[in-house]
């Protein structure tokens, strides 16, 4: 049975993947067009 802390640290770790892959994104698609 996963913890509330484990809980709350993998959805925080989740969402900065995430966050992270559309910065990434982002980033090579603006790069892309200049």
């Amino acid at each position: 049975m996963v913890t509330e802390i484990g809980f709350v640290s993998l959805l925080v770790a989740g969402f900065g993947i995430l966050a992270g892959g559309l910065v990434y994104l982002a980033v090579r698609i603006s790069r892309g067009r200049w």
